[in-house]
């Protein structure tokens, strides 16, 4: 292969071969940095897609090779090649079909503010219109407010405006199409306690239904065999309670015993998936996740009533959104959802890829025209189907690490070279990146790296100075990168300032940026930048 320049071009001869072995036949400018990538992944990237492709490329193919997907995970170690849709599971959220109905902004923030204004100007409205303020007036007297001041109980006041959606059309009411109303209470956002509570309930009605399914009779006195082991249940016959880890062990050994009897029955004498009691893909067989799983079928039946819903960021933004969004999840709210999840009728929901809500994950900006991926941390939420999520579903690369590597330039520069270059990044695009399982250092410090991103994210959006510990720890960073890194991840002089947010934030990505370098093996090969 030669190279040469020729007054302002960059001219390269390079074998027809190059690009005809490369995935997807790849046609790349043969730069060192771009060479030393192919060298590196091409041959991993072919393999391990033709190899797999077919069981990761949706995530129902995910789910139903998933017992094939954990087998291979425990082959993985540090320094592999593995591709992210090998170790991500992932996919669209759901579709509520009424956000105004269920969607709220937490109080105090601007966006709860700007809902408290408009409640003004909607009352003033609404105030105006013959045919609607006798029933506006009725409403808020039903829900325990004062008509004459509709708008000082911020619960009554919701309580109508409900009521008058479902007797007014939305132009009528001055409803915008992508309008919310709701101010989700501080003290009404679920924590760890009632999601516990959730579990403990679900585990009590749980046992009383298998207890009282006469289907399952013989179920409480047949001895299961599970790898050489004889399992008996018996004593959970008449229980009123039950451990965690019992009660696990119990709904896995109810599946497999019904799924056994029904391989061995005719037809109309199998066992109704009814008896189980279970929703669809509704399962607990980790103690620890139990109260996570309860909650995302079962909702909320204490104290808690919202927990965060996420959606696609119209603004584009790197590390985090902001739209601090919340969804009611109360037990009716779950089970309206589920229950008519998929209806032909309108204004149903839909519910998607149930088993990831509530975990945290990383999601990413459709569109990046000569850009890089602008890809975002999302905290454990139910999110919804305006855009694709991942969530690494492995030991050794949490979602955190995960959006660091995602956000670093060598990431983009080999999606845009090797994997589709045009201006959308699609969730299948996503899967066939490659990635290297970091050292427990490595991920450490990409981790670590995420989390001082997020922080100056969400300073910038407060438009406020830079806290004086991400100061400090920038400058520690800045300096890490003057001395060892390549020259073109050097910060700029404004930059180690780190007068604003965004000047921390810049150094930090350089950081990212180089961490991820070493991590693929290219480090100083750049600068990858182009995209």
């Amino acid at each position: 292969m030669q190279h040469a320049d020729a007054y302002e071009l960059r001219v390269h001869n390079a074998p027809l071969s190059l690009y005809l072995n490369a995935h997807k036949e790849a046609f790349f400018e043969p730069r060192s940095g771009t060479l030393a990538l192919y060298e590196r992944f091409n041959d991993s990237v072919k393999e391990l897609v033709a190899e797999w492709w077919e069981r990761i490329e949706d995530s129902r193919a995910f789910a139903a090779n998933l017992p094939a997907l954990k087998t291979y995970h425990r082959t993985l170690r540090p320094g592999d090649v593995t591709l992210v849709g090998l170790i991500a599971e992932g996919g669209q959220g759901m579709r509520t079909a009424n956000n105004a109905r269920f969607l709220a902004y937490l109080e105090g923030t601007p966006q709860a503010r700007a809902l408290e204004e408009k409640a003004v100007e909607w009352n003033t409205l609404w105030l105006a219109d013959r045919q609607i303020t006798p029933i506006y007036h009725d409403a808020i007297a039903n829900a325990g407010g004062d008509p004459a001041r509709p708008t000082a109980n911020r619960a009554a006041w919701e309580s109508a405006v409900h009521t008058l959606r479902e007797r007014f059309s939305a132009d009528k009411l001055r409803f915008g199409r992508m309008d919310l109303f709701r101010v989700a209470p501080a003290n009404l956002i679920a924590t760890d306690a009632d999601f516990r509570f959730a579990f403990d309930q679900r585990k009590v009605e749980l046992l009383r239904h298998w207890q009282q399914q006469r289907e399952l009779d013989a179920f409480w006195h047949d001895t299961l065999e599970l790898d050489g082991q004889r399992c008996s249940h018996g004593q959970f016959q008449r229980a009123t309670a039950i451990s965690d880890e019992d009660f696990c062990e119990l709904c896995q050994h109810i599946q497999i015993w019904v799924a056994r009897e029904n391989a061995s029955r005719r037809p109309e004498l199998r066992i109704s998936r009814d008896a189980i009691g279970l929703r669809s893909s509704e399962d607990y067989n980790d103690p620890a996740d139990g109260p996570r799983i309860a909650t995302i079928y079962n909702g909320l039946s204490g104290r808690g009533q919202f927990v965060p819903f996420r959606k696609g960021d119209p603004e584009g933004s790197r590390w985090l959104d902001n739209e601090p969004l919340f969804i009611e999840w109360t037990a009716w709210v779950a089970d309206w959802m589920f229950e008519n999840s998929g209806r032909r009728e309108p204004n149903m929901p839909v519910i998607r890829n149930a088993v990831l809500y509530l975990t945290a994950g990383v999601t990413w900006s459709l569109h990046a025209n000569h850009v890089a991926a602008k890809c975002r941390y999302q905290e454990a939420c139910i999110f919804d189907a305006s855009s694709s999520r991942l969530t690494p579903i492995i030991p050794g690369l949490s979602a955190e690490a995960f959006v660091a590597i995602a956000n670093s330039d060598v990431f983009s520069f080999f999606l845009k070279k090797f994997i589709k270059h045009n201006q959308d990044i699609e969730i299948n695009d996503m899967r066939m990146m490659p990635v290297v399982i970091p050292t427990r250092a490595q991920h450490t410090r990409l981790k670590g790296l995420a989390q001082l991103c997020i922080e100056a994210k969400r300073a910038d959006f407060t438009n406020q100075p830079p806290p004086n510990p991400l100061v400090a720890r920038t400058r520690t960073i800045t300096a890490e990168l003057r001395d060892h890194a390549p020259s073109y991840l050097h910060p700029t002089a404004q930059q180690i300032l780190l007068e604003t947010p965004r000047d921390c934030l810049a150094v930090l990505e350089q950081a990212v940026s180089w961490e991820a370098e070493k991590l693929y093996g290219v480090e100083g090969l750049g600068p990858f930048d182009e995209f």
